[in-house]
């Protein structure tokens, strides 16, 4: 009985437009994709749409669609000082610039940009190697984060254009 009640639950999921997280659907026409200067946020999208089962291919030539990764940088900034004037937390930031076309050059995404922040807390007991990696890691995650929110304007983008 319980095996009933599992597959019925997954078929009203499934029913219901529900998706993974990351789960990324691009229509056969616009297949493969070819990720052009991907950096942190193109090797995160790669890695996204292959474990979606999509197509993904090293040749522009080739693609049913060109994601372009048109800039990426990271900055910081002190946001809190202590008495003596030494730093206690920084906002990290993340930006990113793309846009999209199809194989005949139509654009699905004219060019936009991401713009991620994160706080980090500077610990004067923790050894300068230790932050360096701390706010490497940071940088990764928003990087990841970038790449799902850049899926999102895709899955968004294609819907639109069906």
């Amino acid at each position: 009985m319980g095996c009933w009640l599992v597959a019925a639950f997954i078929l009203l999921l499934a029913g219901c437009g529900f998706h993974l997280r990351g789960a990324v659907d691009i229509p056969a026409a616009l297949e493969p994709v070819y990720i052009q200067s991907g950096g942190l946020v193109g090797e995160a999208i790669n890695e996204r749409l292959r474990g979606s089962g999509v197509p993904v291919t090293g040749t522009a030539t080739e693609a049913g669609m060109v994601l372009r990764i048109l800039g990426q940088s990271r900055s910081s900034r002190v946001v809190a000082v202590d008495r003596a004037g030494k730093a206690l937390a920084y906002a990290l930031e993340f930006r990113v610039s793309f846009d999209a076309t199809d194989a005949s050059g139509q654009r699905l995404i004219p060019e936009q940009q991401l713009s991620l922040e994160r706080t980090f807390d500077d610990n004067p007991d923790v050894a300068v190697l230790g932050k360096q990696l701390e706010s490497d890691i940071i940088y990764q995650d928003m990087a990841d984060d970038a790449a799902d929110q850049v899926l999102l304007r895709l899955r968004a983008a294609v819907a639109a254009r069906s």
